[in-house]
């Protein structure tokens, strides 16, 4: 049983249902209940559960090349039945999926669907394997978490605007727009910390490519659009410019790591700025929900 779970990437799923939980708790705090709180974090993680166990039997054959995956379940003589794991990943997303529509409604299966769908197609099967950009068009799939939440709340009526599209209003996409915008720094600071996994796999990641400090540099840019844009979005959504002085310590932190990438271009520093990415968006949701 145990080698079934990790197969579906409880680090990842972790922070995915972060983002999506505090999603759902930020539009309002009004007609929320906890049964609908646990259904919506149930069928999210249902979803992404199934999508993770599907993508790893799709990426198997790079795994099995790579030091950090290659003890993975799907790899090896003693690998779990392929059919087993494709089987067990579709019916985690299909009872996610139909969970998610009848439980709240089409908004909210859309958006648990499109995550899912487009993590394993376009970005699993073609993307990572053949574009060095990979990072920034996968990434339409990372803030899917955000977006299913604020459907919930459309598709159970405790959301009313007439601006609204797929159940998801401005601020919803916005605030998902954070998780997008973050996605690619977070995934080129990942790929140089594991550099030579990537490059003994023959993946495009982007320090495979261009080399560590070209990728040093564009994990600059893209990191400082993500603060400037987040802490806009963030003094936007609360109306409270306290959010900005509560925002400078990880911001600076964040901030710093950048730097120290950019100025050390190295598998270290970009290590070292990979684990500063999870605790920054953390935070970052945190602090809007408090504020909001």
């Amino acid at each position: 049983m145990n080698r079934y779970l990790v197969q579906m990437k409880p680090r990842l799923l972790l922070l995915l249902t972060i983002t999506g939980v505090i999603g759902y708790l930020i539009p309002s705090m009004n007609n929320i209940k906890l049964l609908d709180i646990l259904a919506f974090t149930l069928f999210g993680v249902l979803s992404a559960a199934g999508a993770m166990t599907i993508n790893n039997v799709i990426d198997k054959d790079l795994d099995s090349q790579m030091t950090r995956t290659a003890s993975r379940p799907t790899t090896g003589p003693d690998a779990l039945p392929t059919l087993n794991l494709v089987i067990l990943g579709f019916l985690l997303s299909i009872i996610g999926f139909l969970g998610g529509y009848f439980y709240f409604g089409f908004n909210t299966f859309f958006h648990l669907a499109f995550g899912n769908i487009f993590y394993l197609t376009f970005y699993s099967l073609y993307l990572k394997r053949n574009s060095v950009w990979s990072a920034i068009a996968g990434g339409l799939s990372s803030p899917s978490p955000v977006w299913a939440a604020y459907a919930a709340r459309y598709d159970l009526g405790q959301i009313i605007t007439n601006m609204e599209f797929l159940g998801v209003n401005l601020e919803g996409w916005l605030l998902g727009g954070i998780v997008f915008i973050w996605t690619p720094s977070h995934t080129w600071s990942m790929a140089t910390k594991n550099y030579e996994d990537y490059k003994n796999s023959n993946i495009p990641m982007l320090p495979v490519v261009v080399g560590i400090e070209k990728t040093a540099f564009w994990t600059f840019i893209f990191g400082l659009t993500t603060i400037i844009y987040s802490t806009i979005v963030a003094i936007w959504i609360t109306n409270n410019w306290i959010i900005f002085l509560l925002l400078i310590p990880i911001n600076y932190l964040f901030l710093k790591s950048l730097l120290t990438f950019y100025q050390k271009p190295s598998i270290l520093t970009g290590k070292q700025n990979f684990k500063q990415h999870n605790m920054w968006l953390t935070i970052i949701f945190l602090s809007i929900i408090f504020l909001s």
